[in-house]
């Protein structure tokens, strides 16, 4: 059960990890999540954002590697994951469909690091 919750565990560190390209790309950052960037503050925010990610999804896709930090490295994913989607419910304007997009995201890399944690610790 092991091999599958390190699968896991990857595989939504991917997710976490891929949005890091934008603090290296922002002209990607407006396509992406469906915003116009109106200035250089806001572009400062979403850049930092993005390594933000690559921190997270980092520690997850090493911890996957090196069988290290497993609980840490949930922790952190989940709490990334969920307080996103959490914070869009809690939206109660219509959210464009990019970022719903993000949500949906979100919610599979939940379920896929939940299923496989709950399987390394219970089976």
């Amino acid at each position: 059960m092991e091999l599958i919750f390190r699968i896991c565990l990857f595989i939504a560190g991917v997710i976490n990890l891929l949005p890091c390209i934008l603090a290296f790309i922002p002209q990607k950052i407006s396509s992406s999540y469906g915003i116009s960037i109106p200035n250089q503050n806001y572009e400062l925010l979403l850049r930092h954002r993005a390594v933000l990610f690559g921190i997270i999804g980092g520690l997850m896709v090493f911890s996957a590697i090196s069988q290290l930090y497993y609980s840490m490295a949930v922790l952190v994913g989940m709490i990334s994951m969920v307080s996103f989607v959490i914070l869009y419910l809690l939206i109660k304007e219509e959210i464009n469909p990019e970022l719903q997009k993000v949500m949906k995201i979100d919610v599979v890399g939940i379920t896929i690091l939940l299923m496989g944690y709950i399987l390394f610790r219970f089976f």
